[in-house]
This record gives structure tokens, sequence and C-alpha cells, in this order.
């Protein structure tokens, strides 16, 4: 089990054919995918979505050390599922982590290993602060974009 994370322009779907007792409509992101955007041999390279596990999601942010930004009482802000708000205020405070993360790791490479072996992730030539790397290189990519590009960008989370 996991979280599916899209960052981008707020999406409404409805669900009109529940039923009349169950009608609804829940919030989404809408899905992109770009030439440029990150990718790292991945189902969702390129795109504006990933599929973390809970616990995955958690250590990343924690290593990188921005899981305030993210959680809040040990929850997801914006709930599970639920949608976050990405403000300017949000991805500056971001970006500050970022570059923070970048000073305390000199050398980080955005990689999660020998391509011939994905199983090695975390040996000498490349350190587990790589992977995590991934991740911010990701989230710092799309927030962007989304404030750049988006009427009401959000991170949506189901």
């Amino acid at each position: 089990m996991g979280y599916s994370i899209v960052i981008g322009e707020l999406e409404v779907e409805k669900h009109e054919d529940d039923g009349v007792d169950t009608s609804c409509i829940s919030f989404t992101a809408r899905g992109e995918h770009h030439k440029e955007a990150p990718a790292f041999g991945e189902p969702t390279d390129y795109g504006n979505s990933r599929w973390p596990s809970y616990g995955v999601w958690r250590n990343v942010l924690s290593d990188a050390g921005m899981e305030d930004l993210f959680f809040c009482d040990g929850h997801l802000i914006g709930g599970h599922p639920g949608i976050r708000l990405i403000t300017k205020d949000l991805y500056k405070e971001f970006s500050k982590r970022k570059q923070k993360f970048e000073r305390l790791h000199p050398g980080v490479r955005a990689t999660y290993g020998n391509v011939e072996n994905p199983l090695i992730d975390r040996d000498q030539d490349n350190p587990s602060c790589n992977s995590t790397y991934c991740r911010i290189v990701w989230l710092d990519y799309w927030m962007d974009w989304a404030l750049k590009n988006c009427e009401t960008p959000v991170i949506a989370n189901s």
C-alpha cells in the first residue's frame, strides 16, 4: 500500500454513476508528461505522478529534512486522500531545504544506483542520499511547473 501523488492543476472528478444515494465528487490533479521532466528509470518517468509506499515517502521526506512541510501530527497534510495547495511560500521553504540538503551532501546525484543491478541502491558508490535526491528533484520540477502554469496548483494524494 502507498500513496498516489500527483502535482498539477486541481481537477474535480464527478462520480454521478454511483447512484442517487452515493453520487459524489473527488479532487485530484490533472496528469501531465513532459519530455524534459525528471526520469530515473521508473514507470512514472517524465510524469507528475508517483506511487511511493507509505514508509518510503515518510523516510525520504525525513532524510531530506522536509517531513514537516508535508506531514503534520503524523498525517500527510491535506489528508489521505486529500489535496494540498502549493503556495509560493511552500515552494520557497522547499527550495531552502533543497539547498540545505545539497550543502549537506556535496556531490549528491539524482540516481538510484547501478542500472545493470537495480538491487544495488545503497552502496559506497551510490549512497542513500542519491535516491532521496531523485524524489527532491521530482518535487522541485513539478512544484515549480505547477506554480508557473496552473490556476490552482496542488499536490493531490489518493
